[in-house]
């Protein structure tokens, strides 16, 4: 049962750049993540062909017969698959035909079993891009996007029942690094967005910046007062994709306002693309999702890490997960890292840990970061 104390939707948004995570380990997520209250999983997966640059075609034969089964695996352990769209890049908003190549795509899924589904708008440039689209939506991205929905809700089968639809506007957070990427946004994006956006169509947000440090509850509910929508937060940590890619986040979730549920609808975490590694971060989410009041981050950090290494293993993962976090601090502050003789001893027993367990898979994961330390200690 859900409360105002505890999110509606909780679990996992595959949404990163970077290689494909196996069937096989996305079975392994749904089992470890419903076993700590995950309900809900995205499918996005930025370098999914089908998903995004080649969205229109449908899944060739042993790709949609492993994603049916990934399907069925995931509502035997209860939680609902999402699939998402991203059909944002050079798409003409005013064509009737993308919407009907959308829904015949949609209707293999649904066959499935699918109930929920996401277009996703993430990413692309700031503006309209054909003069078509700019004259009949008064040069509005949000109106173009917001009509998208309409149209799809309006010609989806009358058959379907209980269907829910989601979408990431272009504009999901104030931070001005989206301008820099995309290009500058309109004024009054959300609340054009909000004009024509369907009711029962939730919004993606990931609050005050693209990877925030902080989420609060005052910033979720004044984002609701201009969406008028049930908010999702797509919550980018513990990601590590793009510029990123030399971090690793493995501490446990931090500074997410443990009354958010009162303005959120879903949390979903974009994970980790080291698939074994990123079960540590995951199972502190997951932990805050299910019930954020009572939840304290070290606590839970140390529950797993017990439960995949064992208690003994605790200050060997406090070193490494540590030293990962100075790497990210040096790299913003360009200042070398010093190490005390204390700190040495430590990360020398650390790195013969990660040498020592080099038969598991999560060793070729942590890899880049185990030669670091080793440069570090030189």
């Amino acid at each position: 049962m859900s409360s105002p104390e505890t999110f509606q939707r909780r679990g996992v948004v595959e949404g990163f750049f970077g290689p494909l995570w196996t069937m096989a380990h996305r079975a392994r997520l749904f089992e470890f993540g419903a076993a700590r209250g995950m309900n809900t999983y995205l499918y996005a997966p930025k370098d999914d062909p089908y998903h995004r640059e080649q969205w229109t075609k449908p899944y060739p034969s042993a790709q949609w017969k492993a994603l049916r089964q990934l399907i069925r695996h995931a509502h035997k352990q209860k939680v609902d698959f999402v699939y998402g769209f991203h059909p944002g890049r050079g798409l003409r908003f005013s064509a009737a035909k993308p919407v009907g190549v959308l829904l015949r795509k949609a209707q293999r899924f649904y066959d499935t079993g699918v109930r929920t589904f996401a277009v996703l708008f993430d990413d692309i440039p700031s503006r309209l891009e054909h003069e078509a689209d700019r004259r009949r939506f008064k040069n509005s991205l949000a109106r173009a996007q917001a009509a998208w929905l309409q149209e799809i809700l309006l010609r989806q089968p009358a058959s379907w029942k209980d269907i829910e639809w989601w979408i990431c506007p272009s504009y999901y957070t104030p931070d001005p690094l989206l301008a820099r990427a995309f290009g500058v946004f309109e004024p009054y994006f959300l609340d054009k967005l909000a004009e024509s956006l369907p009711p029962t169509v939730a919004c993606f947000w990931t609050g005050p910046c693209v990877v925030s440090r902080k989420i609060t509850l005052s910033h979720v509910r004044q984002i609701a007062r201009r969406v008028k929508h049930r908010l999702i937060l797509w919550d980018n940590y513990p990601v590590n994709d793009l510029s990123m890619s030399d971090e690793l986040h493995i501490g446990p979730l931090q500074g997410r306002d443990p009354n958010l549920p009162r303005a959120v609808y879903g949390y979903l975490n974009n994970p980790l693309l080291q698939s074994n590694l990123g079960f540590i971060p995951l199972a502190t989410c997951f932990d805050y999702a299910a019930n954020p009041h009572r939840y304290n981050p070290e606590l839970s950090w140390k529950r797993i890490i017990s439960q995949r290494f064992g208690a003994g293993a605790i200050p060997i993962w406090r070193t490494i997960r540590a030293f990962c976090e100075r790497t990210q601090e040096a790299k913003k502050t360009k200042r070398p890292i010093f190490i005390s003789p204390k700190e040495r001893q430590r990360l020398q027993s650390a790195a013969a840990y990660v040498r020592a367990h080099q038969k598991e898979r999560w060793t070729c994961e942590i890899e880049p970061w185990r030669d670091l330390m080793e440069r570090a200690l030189q």
